[in-house]
């Protein structure tokens, strides 16, 4: 093959900045890999963006969504927080253990009303003082989603928000956006909307093993608490 030919199937070897429409796109900041492997292949980076803000609806709340983010979590700086902002279920924290997450790690806050809520993660972000924040919030502004994608990219936090499955027909700034639902075994996962080539076909992730720690583990995630 032909140099040009090559630059032409490949034009991030002329510049960082071009890609084909194809093609997932570069992602602007660092990166943290999920732990999935099928889904860091469909992802820029190769895994959740930082610093960046990622929206995820869940079709009910519970149902894997915090384990989906569990190997991100477990790769953050152990000194650093975790905060879970006006989420549906207190925090199991026999999950977070048997997920060698410590449980100390946890800022549990429960506004309440979502303007406190929305107040509480900007405070977190504008301050970088949490390797990932949490937020359940809705309904939301416009105005609020561009503030706190602003806030996201000036930190160095995991910032995600969680939203119900009735806005995802909605425009969001958002540079990542997944709608999730139970399977088997794991989530089935679309990519609604990431930078670069859109992703026409859903994910499934085996987030629970088959054996009987894993069925031990899908207990544990299913009591009431949010784990």
């Amino acid at each position: 093959m032909a140099h040009s030919d090559f630059l032409l199937r490949h034009p991030e070897h002329i510049h960082p900045a071009l890609w084909r429409a194809t093609q997932v796109a570069r992602p602007a900041g660092p990166t943290v890999p999920t732990g999935y492997p099928l889904l860091d292949n469909a992802l820029p980076g190769r895994g959740w963006p930082v610093g960046q803000l990622i929206e995820v609806m869940p079709n009910q709340p519970g149902c894997g969504e915090l384990q989906l983010f569990r190997p991100a979590l477990a790769r953050q700086a152990p000194e650093r927080s975790i905060a879970l902002v006006q989420p549906p279920h207190p925090p199991c924290t026999q999950a977070w253990a048997y997920w060698q997450l410590a449980p100390e790690r946890l800022l549990w806050l429960q506004p309440s009303n979502t303007a406190d809520a929305l107040w509480a993660t900007e405070q977190i972000l504008r301050h970088n003082c949490c390797a990932a924040v949490f937020c359940w919030a809705h309904p939301l502004r416009s105005a609020s989603l561009r503030r706190l994608q602003l806030l996201a990219r000036q930190s160095e936090t995991l910032c995600i928000l969680l939203r119900p499955a009735t806005v995802i027909g909605h425009s969001s700034t958002a540079v990542l956006r997944l709608a999730i639902q139970p399977v088997r075994q794991g989530l089935q996962l679309h990519i609604l909307k990431r930078q670069g080539a859109a992703c026409p076909a859903p994910l499934t992730l085996q987030l629970y093993a088959s054996h009987r720690k894993g069925a031990y583990q899908h207990a544990v995630v299913d009591l009431p608490e949010m784990a």
